[in-house]
């Protein structure tokens, strides 16, 4: 069985990047917010600039 798409906001993106490099763990950050990994892999290469040192 498939998901339903769902839509985030920008902001719940870029919070959800954030924490994903804050805590450093995609898989953690995934499962709290009941998100893909794939999808907040996906969100780190397009927004994840803006967190990285």
């Amino acid at each position: 069985m498939s998901r339903e798409k769902r839509n985030y906001t920008v902001e719940f993106k870029e919070k959800a990047v954030e924490l994903s490099y804050a805590l450093g763990s995609v898989v953690e950050i995934c499962r709290e917010l009941d998100i893909p990994t794939s999808v907040l892999c996906r969100w780190r290469r397009e927004i994840g600039h803006l967190w990285q040192e």
